[in-house]
């Protein structure tokens, strides 16, 4: 709860204090008495930690029991069992107490239904059920008591409900439903509360659009709805002259700010509209605001130039956070004479110019500077270690992509209570400094995409507090460092490391839990120390060049681990059958490795496997029809090995109804495609009522978070450490630390993108996205010796974005049917013994862009149609019986041989066919759920999986563009490739 949500609580609190002083010395009156004694015992609660219902009895006034406040009458007016830890029902002789005027039950673990008879405390003025464990449909009648005041139900995770019409004249000034289920939207009559000054419905359910209504709440004074699906214009609050907060971050507000929205608002402390898709520019009433503490205004899409802080010297202002934005031009001067500035965030905007990094020396209160990946460039020569000296005490600093040639001067005279470092994405070359190293409060060091080559070292003698730390893609060598005692994350990928001391890894660093060592020169077989590290959930090992046997140790941690990635290596014999029957695996990838022998039947007890990689092996077996047992698996790859005989599974009621990636290629399967196998993957279907899966694909390393690690690595700090930790995290006020954490859960320990190839081949030529849509779906059953016809169930597989059936016997006509396939990227039938016609409705098939039916036997004339014609006549040529554009009069379909199977492999880059060939890349998001301080701990991590790597993969594959899509009345931004 913010500090100035508590000073509009003050009030309240205040007159509660005041019965307490008044009437004291009141005389219990015998009925009263009996009453809470019969509530006393029919409560259940735990009377060891109980401090008042525990000391309730009959030899004393019952006035003066703890908890309870009377007038001057004898009757009970108010009643605080907090923390009392009181579960099961509440006794119905609570609503037997008429006189009650505040009731407080916070903080209990009630788990049951609100009852209906509150309402029947006609009396109540202030009621608290927050944080008591309450659940079910919360009673509307509570919100009708005449003469209530105060609801506060926050923080009861299973409770749900919705606003009602609300009565003129209602009596409501504070209303907090914060952290529950409620849904649905504000009424229209929420102008009738004309009381009213604080509503919280943070972290609901709530949408639609909010009633203009809502303008006329003149008393207003903290209004927070963030965190729900509230979608539409923003409405004015320009009459709510005594409005302090206005927190509307994490919705679905769009459009443009009418600068008059906020004028007047001379009180306005604190707002927050981040993370919607609010656009022009923005609202200059802003930035005259005199009040104003905070302007968060992150990942929206303002744009323009940004305009300067008037009055600068004299503002107030603590915390500007503009990241993720499309603002231009250079950054404006008097932002940097903020003096009571704390935190600045430019991040992802399109700021160009360069950057005395001098000028923050003026920000004396400055604890977190972000103005990564933009178009500037920071020039943090220091003059002077005077100069360095006078920077402010930064706690977190981001220069990634800042185009910086070196590591800056002041870092080595000014970080003593930095808690996170980010300079990746630069230009710094060279040795990694020792005094980089000796940050004792730094939690997180990302160096990663530079040119460092090594360390200063020697690394025996350094020692390092890091929690986190990045160094992949660089150029770094020898030997990979393991004094970092109490990492939890380390990634190492993309670089030239060649050995890693593995000597008791597992008490060096007892707390890792993500290791990454990918596409690196590792060499010799994996060492059987990886699997002494007790807290290992992550483990890449890929693109190396390690031999031998996979270690049977890795297969039987598969209790414990969630990744484990050791494909791209030469890995030889077989793959030991000893998965543990409680796996718990998300991801397997063993992919090209030199793997024989058959796959092993108790993979079947990774009953949560989302991702299995076999590809590229020489592995023997048939169709592994035991794993329809993973209910869970959305991505199976057994391209490239000798699997042989059908792919029907006798006797097997198990369904793979969340299979999105299906690629048989390049094996001996033979036989007839099972319509009951296609009908089994309803992944593949899109359900017309939910309409289309958005979003990527991610897992978390940890179910239900439980920082044990983080605690334990804390405890193990030495007690001088601890204090120093402490020391920085008490520094900082409440609002700004939980910005910060939250945003370097964001971008630092909190998410982790991790990519894991997954080659799905038209033609061979083999190009990479780095994640995939949950909405990509994609078969491949090319390069067997698959027969009969196209089965028609095929074509009910609706959601199918490639579909790849080449080099096989397919025979019989192509199914008209397939125009149900709307949303068909790239489709290969070549190379068949396909018959007949083209079907007129593949004209239909808008979002095609490849396409290949060559070397069949099809006759007839080419439909005509954009999508068709857009085709060159590589696609049709093979079948004698064609004509009609894109083919010529004279060579008709007539064209050569079709290419030998060896040819796929290796395609003349110079060659006429002009293909795109579809790869994926899986991107998973881990989200670690890892708070770092004991103090921050119950903090609830808020930020979500972004759109970050949307614009990353825009930027590096030209032939991705954005779509914008309607479902379920929600507008979707998509990554879809370009039309050709």
């Amino acid at each position: 709860m913010s500090m100035t949500l508590w000073f509009s609580l003050l009030p309240f609190c205040l007159i509660n204090l005041s019965i307490n002083i008044i009437f004291a010395t009141s005389h219990c009156l015998g009925h009263q008495q009996s009453l809470l004694l019969q509530l006393k015992n029919n409560l259940i609660f735990n009377s060891t930690k109980s401090i008042k219902l525990v000391q309730w009895n009959q030899s004393k006034d019952c006035c003066e029991w703890n908890g309870v406040t009377c007038n001057n009458k004898g009757h009970v007016i108010a009643l605080d069992l907090s923390h009392e830890f009181i579960s099961g029902q509440v006794d119905s002789s609570l609503f037997n107490l008429k006189y009650l005027q505040s009731l407080n039950l916070a903080y209990n673990e009630l788990h049951c239904e609100i009852h209906p008879d509150f309402q029947k405390l006609k009396n109540l003025r202030y009621l608290n059920l927050s944080n008591a464990g309450f659940e079910g449909k919360f009673p509307i009648e509570i919100f009708q008591i005449p003469s209530l005041h105060v609801l506060d139900v926050s923080y009861n995770l299973g409770l749900h409900g919705s606003l009602p019409n609300f009565p003129h004249e209602g009596s409501l000034h504070n209303v907090n439903l914060s952290h529950t289920k409620f849904s649905g939207p504000i009424p229209e009559s929420i102008h009738n509360l004309r009381k009213l000054s604080t509503l919280d419905l943070s972290n609901c359910q709530f949408n639609e659009t909010l009633p203009n209504s809502i303008s006329h709440l003149t008393q207003l004074v903290h209004l927070d709805l963030s965190f729900n699906n509230f979608t539409g214009p923003l409405p004015s609050f320009n009459r709510s002259k005594v409005l302090k907060v206005l927190s509307l971050n994490h919705n679905g507000f769009k459009g443009a700010v009418p600068s008059t929205h906020f004028e007047g608002l001379v009180n306005l402390m604190i707002i927050d509209l981040g993370d919607n898709s609010f656009d022009g520019r923005v609202p200059s009433s802003l930035f005259r605001l005199q009040s104003l503490q905070q302007l968060m205004l992150y990942y929206n899409k303002f744009e323009g130039m940004l305009e300067g802080f008037p009055n600068a010297s004299w503002s107030l202002l603590e915390m500007v956070d503009l990241s993720g934005n499309n603002f231009e031009g250079p950054i404006p001067m008097s932002i940097f004479k903020l003096k009571r500035l704390r935190l600045l965030q430019l991040t992802k905007n399109k700021f160009s110019g360069t950057i005395q990094l001098d000028v923050i020396g003026r920000l004396q209160n400055l604890s977190t500077l972000d103005l990564g990946h933009n178009n500037l460039s920071v020039d943090a020569n220091i003059r002077d270690d005077h100069e360095a000296s006078s920077f402010p005490n930064l706690k977190t600093l981001w220069l990634g992509s800042c185009n910086l040639r070196a590591f800056p001067k002041f870092l080595k005279y000014k970080s003593s209570n930095m808690l996170y470092l980010d300079l990746s994405g630069n230009q710094i070359s060279g040795t990694i400094p020792n005094w980089l190293w000796r940050f004792d409060s730094m939690i997180v060091l990302n160096i990663s995409y530079n040119s460092l080559t090594n360390f200063e070292g020697p690394l025996q003698n350094l020692s390092s507090n890091l929690f986190k730390l990045d160094l992949h893609s660089n150029q770094l060598q020898g030997i990979a460092p393991t004094f970092l005692k109490n990492a939890i994350y380390l990634d190492y990928s993309s670089n030239r490391f060649s050995s890693i001391s593995l000597t008791d890894i597992g008490s060096q660093m007892p707390f890792l839990y993500y290791l990454s060592l990918s596409n690196n020169s590792f060499h010799g077989t994996i060492h059987e120390s990886f699997c002494n590290i007790s807290g290992l959930k992550a483990l890449d090992l890929s693109y190396n060049s390690f031999n031998g046997k996979i270690p049977m140790c890795l297969t039987r941690r598969s209790s414990t681990l969630r990744l484990l990635n050791i494909g791209g290596n030469q890995l030889n014999d077989h793959i030991s059958d000893t998965f543990s029957t409680s796996c718990d695996l998300r991801l397997l990838d063993l992919s090209g490795n030199l793997l024989k022998g058959t796959i092993p039947k108790s993979l079947a007890n990774c009953k949560h496997l989302q991702v299995l990689n076999l590809g590229n092996n020489q592995l023997i077996d048939t169709f592994p029809c035991f794993l329809k047992r993973i209910s869970s698996l959305r991505v199976m790859i057994l391209r490239k090995n000798k699997l042989h005989g059908h792919i029907g599974c006798d006797n097997n009621n198990a369904n793979w109804e969340t299979l999105q990636i299906v690629d048989l290629a390049d094996n001996n399967f033979s036989g007839r495609l099972p319509p009951s196998l296609l009908q089994s993957w309803q992944a593949l279907m899109i359900d017309e009522d939910k309409g289309g899966k958005f979003g990527h694909l991610f897992f978390n390393l940890y179910d239900n978070f439980n920082p044990v690690n983080v605690k334990t690595a804390i405890v193990d700090l030495s007690s001088e450490l601890q204090m120093k930790l402490a020391k920085v995290i008490a520094a900082e006020p409440p609002y700004l630390l939980d910005h910060i954490v939250s945003h370097i859960f964001e971008e630092g320990v909190g998410l982790r993108s991790y990519e894991d190839s997954v080659t799905i081949v038209n033609k061979g030529r083999p190009q990479n996205l780095v994640k995939i849509l949950i909405a990509f779906t994609s078969l491949d059953f090319s390069s067997n010796n698959f027969e009969g016809p196209i089965p028609e169930e095929l074509m009910n597989l609706t959601a199918l974005h490639a579909l790849n059936m080449s080099q096989n016997a397919f025979s019989g006509n192509i199914p008209s049917s397939l125009g149900n396939l709307k949303h068909l990227e790239s489709l290969d039938f070549s190379i068949n013994s396909l018959t007949g016609e083209i079907p007129t409705e593949l004209a239909s098939l808008s979002f095609l862009a490849v396409m290949n039916l060559s070397y069949n036997h099809l006759v007839g004339k080419i439909p005509t149609g954009t999508q068709i014609q857009s085709f060159q006549a590589d696609s049709f040529i093979g079948n004698e019986g064609l004509f009609g554009p894109p083919l010529t009069q004279i060579s008709n379909g007539k064209g050569c041989s079709p290419p030998q199977p060896q040819a796929i492999e290796t395609v003349d880059e110079s060659s006429n066919i002009d293909w795109n060939f579809l790869s994926v890349e899986l991107g998973f998001t881990f989200g670690f759920g890892t708070l770092i301080f004991p103090l921050i701990l119950w903090k609830r991590w808020r930020i979500w999986y972004s759109k970050k790597i949307d614009d990353m993969l825009y930027r590096i594959i030209p032939q991705l563009d954005f779509v914008h899509e309607h479902h379920g009345g929600k507008k979707y931004r998509t990554l879809r490739w370009k039309p050709y």
